[in-house]
């Protein structure tokens, strides 16, 4: 064997060793949180003793060899393969075992009959206005702005010979395409048009998939007609409709019941770039908005999103889609020069002159004008901040200055603010102030951070769900290179978070049924109902996993007589074994470094 041979071997062990490593630092991280070390399940430690056997050959024939004993090179290359094949099976069983762990402990959970939260949720109508919470932090467009994009959407809407039965406005980020959707979805909806409109976005895990797609967009029609209700309520009456396929689904509760309606509808699908396609999930929704939706007659569907490859390539080789963008309808960017320069009319005389040079560099992106808008009407040195944006600045720029001007610069506050923020960005739905409160480890710090971040956080008071400025921020915040101290671990926001939810469904339990429910307010039921469906989530995504172990536990236990319903103590022999799967698995919930 040579020694280029030798070299790609010895750089595969010294893979194996520092993903090894990696998984003994976390432990011993988890371990610091927890004060307790937990045996890890037999299964993973039979392979990891199977891959140290064969590492064991490797070393015992390379010794040999070397006080000058004869082998074989086909011999060495065969327990080579041998050992890469055992550390696949060992690293592939500990993600099997990692993944299975949370959903299993969930799936057992499902036989418990938790109805002492849903008595203390009761009638929580609050709820159903944040299934769907999004693009509500957009506005109408301002008078005089966008004036030719709105002309040309109204007139194709209305134009009943077309032939483009798609109208698909693709532009780069912040340049506003979801405050047009929300200005033509407002006008319709004025004018009592049928229509419906899913907003993606990546802030919440519903949605950015299209799990949620078909019965919000059909419930949104049947909200406006009632014989479309009626046909999908017939596709509904199925058993168990809801475990068909998305492509049945979109069938049975969109396509039928406007193919049945046959009459004049509207379809807005605003941000579709923000729809997750790591299971290809994009890709289906776009083959069956091409394939389904183009044969209904009298339908117009209203797509917006950046000019990502895939959509792109999409919109512009479907039959019957006008595919264009802000800077061809409009022709120029004199609509944000006319938002900056009323923004910032009240700035003093001297500096009026610099205005220009802010309108030249915001390029067209209505957000970048925003959010130097907000940070020029904020700012107590104006000359100084007008200096930087009157150069070729970015929008991570600009987030870095909203951070920088709202937070102090102490350490504890920095730290504060990078907390609230990944918890922020790791909610599976957008929580409001009040809420986030009953779930940080630093309650104090939730409102005086959010409060500090008006510039780039969205929220009406302390009980309206808080959303990001814009999609961008998120990238931002997400990017340890462009955030730098702003970096935020998405990974343990989840950790923050799902330790806030099971403290909180703990001290449920804890409740003897039928007490305290009565004296919750709103914000706590609504607590108490994301903690349920949401702390298993956040475990799994969690980068602390050993930590959460003696929560996940106690839970487990605390509430072992709650959860079980009379009707279904006889099968209690079955769930009992779920308490030991925490104790003994959760140690396993950390991730080894991905093979490359």
């Amino acid at each position: 064997m040579g020694i280029p041979e030798w070299a790609m071997h010895v750089k595969t062990l010294k893979y194996h060793l520092d993903t090894v490593k990696n998984q003994l630092s976390k432990l011993d991280e988890d371990k610091e949180i927890d004060k307790s070390a937990l045996p890890l399940d037999p299964t993973i430690k039979e392979l990891l003793r199977s891959y140290a056997s064969k590492l064991r050959d490797i070393h015992d024939l390379a010794r040999k060899r070397k006080i000058g004993l004869q082998h074989t090179t086909g011999v060495i290359e065969e327990r080579l393969r041998d050992l890469e094949e055992a550390f696949e099976r060992y690293t592939s069983g500990l993600h099997r075992f990692v993944a299975s762990t949370v959903d299993h402990v969930r799936e057992n959970l499902s036989l418990v009959d938790h109805s002492f939260l849903q008595k203390a949720l009761s009638a929580n109508p609050s709820r159903a206005k944040t299934i769907n919470a999004y693009g509500v932090q957009h506005s109408q467009c301002r008078p005089g702005t966008r004036i030719k994009t709105l002309e040309a959407i109204r007139q194709w809407v209305n134009d009943v010979d077309s032939t483009n039965w798609m109208f698909c406005l693709l532009d780069f980020a912040g340049s506003g395409k979801s405050t047009v959707s929300k200005h033509m979805d407002r006008e319709w909806n004025s004018d009592q048009k049928l229509m419906a409109r899913f907003f993606f976005s990546r802030d919440s895990a519903e949605m950015m998939s299209i799990e949620r797609f078909c019965p919000i967009v059909a419930n949104a029609f049947a909200s406006r007609d009632h014989n479309f209700k009626e046909v999908m309520k017939e596709f509904q009456s199925q058993e168990n409709y809801n475990l068909l396929s998305f492509e049945e689904q979109f069938k049975g509760l969109i396509v039928d019941p406007l193919k049945a309606l046959n009459r004049p509808a509207i379809l807005i699908i605003d941000a579709l770039d923000e729809c997750d396609n790591a299971h290809g999930h994009r890709d289906e929704l776009l083959n069956i908005i091409s394939t389904q939706l183009s044969s209904i007659p009298h339908l117009r569907v209203f797509v917006t999103g950046r000019p990502e490859r895939d959509i792109k390539q999409w919109a512009t080789t479907t039959t019957g889609v006008h595919c264009t963008n802000f800077l061809r309808l409009e022709g120029n960017h004199d609509d944000v020069e006319r938002y900056i320069k009323e923004r910032l009319s009240d700035l003093p005389s001297s500096l009026q002159a610099k205005v220009s040079r802010v309108v030249e560099n915001a390029e067209g992106v209505f957000i970048w004008a925003r959010i130097a808008c907000d940070l020029l009407c904020k700012t107590v040195d104006k000359q100084a901040l007008l200096n930087s944006l009157g150069k070729e600045v970015t929008l991570d720029y600009l987030y870095t200055i909203a951070l920088e001007q709202s937070i102090p610069k102490d350490g504890y506050s920095r730290r504060a603010a990078v907390m609230v923020l990944g918890m922020i960005l790791s909610v599976r739905r957008p929580l409001s102030i009040a809420e986030l409160v009953q779930l940080s480890p630093n309650p104090d710090a939730v409102e005086a951070v959010v409060t500090s971040l008006g510039s780039i956080l969205l929220y009406k008071d302390r009980e309206d769900p808080i959303r990001l400025i814009h999609a961008t921020l998120r990238e931002f915040l997400a990017s340890a290179t462009n955030a730098g101290p702003w970096f935020v671990q998405l990974g343990l926001g989840h950790y923050n978070l799902a330790a806030g939810c099971i403290d909180i469904l703990i001290g449920v339990t804890r409740e003897e049924p039928g007490q305290g429910s009565n004296t919750m307010d709103d914000t706590f039921k609504r607590v108490i109902d994301y903690s349920w469906e949401s702390w298993g989530d956040h475990c799994g995504d969690s980068n602390r996993k050993l930590g959460l172990n003696k929560r996940v536990t106690d839970f487990i236990d605390v509430g072992y007589e709650y959860l079980l319903d009379d009707s279904i103590r006889a099968i209690s022999d079955r769930f009992v074994p779920v308490v030991s799967l925490c104790r003994v698995n959760m140690v396993g919930l950390f991730r080894p470094t991905p093979l490359k």
